[in-house]
């Protein structure tokens, strides 16, 4: 802790914090923020200029109030233009023209067949409207080939948004949509890259690994199965399925290690990083998830790379500060919390396990990912526990066992996708994009087995009090892990070698 830069953690708590607390408040509540937190960071001046506080004081306090007040003062517009759009307090049934925003989602029963999807209204029944975002919910069968960006007509029906969102409405699609015009180029080829993947995934791979495939690679969970989805959920690897920051931190990292490679200058170097990042975005689709996946993968590559690990956490602050107010659904967002005390962990607590094993002579790359997988495990886990009342017992087993595979198949696999993009369905890139899938046919068989084997025992996930008793208990199992570190970091090996030592002489006195 004592290495680390803090400089950034209260003004990123103070923004994520009001913006929260003014989603789900009226727009009276957030003015009122907004003038409190001005007053606020007028009196902390006048007190200073008055000698009564200290600059190392001030300083901090009238950063934190101005980015409260700035925060407030935004979430109060966009409160105020949501609440005044004429869709806000349309109930009924309507004809919609609508432009999907995002892929749809199954949620629900898998029986039911339902997607939900971020969508945006500009014209009802005929008339247009400012355009305003809102939930769509609709059938699959219904939905499916739709892609972002896709201009459609369907009637829907109106009703009030969720609680704690800035969308105008929640539509539920009483049909087929009509789709009006074409989507964006940009979409339309990211929509064929997926396409041929998934294809030449059914050829190469077996039905599960197929379905799995496309999830590793680009967070295309269409073809997953419900079976193999409970087992990466039982084992703590579900994440892999999706679309994380562990994904843009491994294709970006492989493009910068090339251009390092061949001499690069760091300007190069950074450019290519970028542009990687923002491809990467555009191909697995722009949402909420993958914008903080993105921006997390950023903050994670700087730990690596950075040689001065210090610089990651005001990285972290300032992707949570421009994250939440681009976005500021994030603020209430469970897997943006998640990804953000994730990275956060692997930054601050992930160092002090590693030198733990190291100094009881665990070699250097097992020690790493260990301890990248212990340190998720111990962060997240209180946030798991509060959210689902479960806790796994087995994910930093399993997340240790697929490490060695997980990057492998990564970058093959997107090198795969974009081969394969190239040229007719029938051509040489097609084939070579094939071979390269096959390839990865042993590390897909291990994710599976992985999953299988450790999400099959009955112990893996154990249910625990719901809520913050349950929280309490991860606490309390995280404390220990991280003492147990902090212990063992600072025992000598010499020290350790010679009590095994003298245990073994010991066992063979007392031997037969």
């Amino acid at each position: 802790m004592r290495d680390q830069d803090l400089r950034l953690l209260s003004p990123s708590v103070s923004v994520w914090l009001i913006t929260a607390v003014c989603l789900g408040a009226t727009v009276s509540v957030s003015v009122m923020i907004a003038v409190s937190s001005t007053v606020v960071a007028v009196v902390v001046v006048l007190m200073w200029r008055s000698r009564r506080l200290r600059w190392e004081i001030v300083g901090p306090a009238l950063i934190c109030t101005v980015l409260a007040a700035t925060c407030a003062t935004a979430m109060a517009l966009r409160l105020e233009t949501r609440d005044r759009h004429p869709v806000h307090e349309m109930r009924g049934k309507v004809t919609m023209w609508l432009t999907l925003r995002e892929d749809p989602v199954a949620f629900g029963p898998s029986a039911a067949g339902m997607v939900r999807a971020r969508v945006e209204i500009d014209a009802v029944a005929r008339r247009p409207v400012s355009t305003a975002p809102a939930e769509l919910v609709g059938r699959a069968q219904s939905w499916a080939g739709v892609l972002p960006g896709q201009r459609v007509r369907v009637l829907v029906t109106v009703r009030p948004p969720p609680p704690g969102e800035l969308v105008v409405a929640r539509v539920t699609a009483s049909g087929a949509p009509t789709l009006l015009g074409r989507p964006p180029p940009h979409q339309r080829i990211a929509g064929d890259i997926r396409e041929r993947l998934q294809r030449n995934a059914v050829r190469a791979l077996s039905p599960e690994s197929s379905g799995l495939f496309p999830g590793l690679v680009l967070g295309d969970e269409s073809a997953l199965s419900p079976e193999v989805r409970d087992d990466f959920r039982a084992a703590g690897l579900l994440h892999l399925t999706a679309v994380s920051g562990a994904n843009f931190a491994v294709v970006c990292g492989a493009v910068i290690f090339a251009f390092r490679l061949a001499g690069a200058s760091p300007k190069v170097v950074a450019v290519a990083g970028a542009l990687t990042i923002v491809g990467f975005v555009i191909l697995v689709r722009p949402s909420p998830s993958v914008l903080r996946a993105a921006m997390m993968g950023g903050v994670g590559l700087l730990a690596v790379l950075s040689s001065r690990r210090s610089q990651a956490l005001p990285a972290l602050g300032a992707a949570v500060i421009g994250g939440v107010l681009w976005w500021p659904e994030l603020a209430r967002d469970s897997g943006f919390a998640l990804s953000v005390v994730a990275t956060a962990g692997l930054v601050m607590v992930a160092p002090g396990i590693r030198d733990a094993l190291r100094a009881i002579r665990v070699p250097a790359g097992i020690a790493e990912v260990t301890a990248m997988a212990i340190a998720a495990a111990v962060t997240t886990s209180p946030m798991i526990a509060y959210l689902s009342g479960t806790l796994s017992l087995v994910t930093v087993l399993a997340n240790v066992a697929v490490a060695p595979v997980v990057a492998v198949v990564g970058i093959v696999g997107t090198a795969a996708a974009l081969i394969g993009a190239v040229g007719a369905v029938d051509g040489v890139p097609m084939m070579l994009s094939e071979l390269l899938i096959r390839a990865m046919a042993p590390e897909v068989w291990w994710m599976l087995t992985c999953a299988d084997r450790l999400g099959s025992w009955q112990w893996a996930m154990i249910g625990i009090p719901e809520g913050w008793p349950g929280v309490m208990v991860s606490l309390m199992c995280s404390a220990m892990i991280v003492a147990v570190a902090a212990a063992v970091r600072h025992i000598d090996a010499d020290s350790v070698r010679i009590a095994v030592l003298r245990c073994r002489r010991g066992l063979a006195r007392w031997g037969p």
